[in-house]
């Protein structure tokens, strides 16, 4: 079920075509909202009418998830991922792409046979970031991440779910890109 998403933004660009998976604006919504709902714990006070000892923890929180929810928003609006007849990519909205990837180097475009897992955490059901690890980075621009999916070899690859993720799904299975089954 999703809460909202643009209209589809699906489209066939340059050679070969690219297609755009949709943006799905669910995570800024729900980062939106924990936010709200801690500048509302944020102003909760006791019978004297003081804020309570939680007020400033929870006004941190306001004010962390909110400006994270328009992080996420301007991704989600200024990003797309998309599928070519061999490569997963990057790209910006309008298809065009986004140049060199600052941390491994490269253009943000990977080889579907490079794939040797992807999944969705915590879940399909709700995700929150979408992993996936891929063997065509070499070896000594890969860089180490803090959360480990799977013992395989590989660059690991996480980004937050800022995409319709059941055309993202259909999307790997569509292109054979490899999957551990949990």
């Amino acid at each position: 079920t999703t809460l909202a998403s643009a209209p589809s933004t699906t489209m066939s660009l340059g050679m070969g075509g690219l297609d755009l998976v949709e943006p799905s604006y669910n995570l800024a919504i729900g980062a939106f909202g924990v936010g709200l709902a801690g500048g509302f714990l944020e102003d909760l006070r006791d019978e004297e009418g003081s804020k309570l000892l939680t007020a400033k923890p929870f006004g941190a929180l306001a004010v962390l998830f909110t400006v994270f929810s328009l992080f996420l928003t301007f991704q989600t609006t200024t990003l797309r991922f998309g599928f070519d007849e061999d490569s997963f990519s990057l790209v910006k909205s309008d298809g065009s792409s986004m140049g060199e990837n600052v941390v491994v180097g490269g253009e943000n475009k990977w080889a579907y046979s490079s794939f040797k897992n992807y999944d969705f955490l915590p879940s399909k059901s709700f995700p929150i970031l979408v992993y996936f690890r891929e063997d065509a980075t070499p070896v000594e621009n890969r860089e180490e991440v803090p959360i480990v999916v799977d013992n395989l070899e590989g660059q690991v690859h996480f980004f937050p779910a800022i995409t319709n993720v059941k055309q993202l799904e259909e999307g790997f299975i569509t292109h054979g890109c490899a999957r551990i089954e949990k």
